[in-house]
């Protein structure tokens, strides 16, 4: 479990919500519904997920899916899950955290700008390596 930002004390709750958060995030339910999740995604698709950021592949056994809300931890929708490549997923952390106006947004909307910032930054860095 990552510690609380320099200067800052977690409370009770918040504490209590991060033990329940690590417990879910290591169960064999979360596990089963990644599975679900990447089932769901090739169905919709028709295709294997990609990072949603850099484009590239995406592996149930290497990657990560992002919540983009916890609001129904344990009982996620499809859509509140945005699969991320690790790399992608610590930026995405990175930047969230980086500011206090990311937090002041709803975290689905802060996800979803900082994913097209780094889509958009992988699109003009692919762009510049093949004039």
């Amino acid at each position: 479990m990552r510690d609380p930002r320099p200067g800052l004390a977690w409370s009770l709750r918040r504490l209590q919500r991060r033990l329940a958060y690590r417990d879910y995030m290591t169960s064999r339910t979360w596990f089963a519904r990644r599975r679900r999740w990447a089932a769901e995604w090739s169905a919709r698709h028709g295709a294997e997920p990609c990072c949603l950021a850099c484009g590239g592949p995406w592996s149930l056994a290497r990657d990560d899916l992002h919540h983009r809300s916890y609001t129904r931890l344990g009982h996620e929708a499809h859509g509140d899950l945005t699969p991320l490549c690790r790399v992608c997923h610590r930026e995405v952390h990175r930047v969230l955290e980086s500011d206090r106006s990311w937090r002041r947004l709803d975290r689905a909307q802060a996800t979803d700008l900082i994913i097209a910032a780094l889509r958009h930054r992988a699109l003009t860095s692919k762009q510049g390596a093949h004039p």
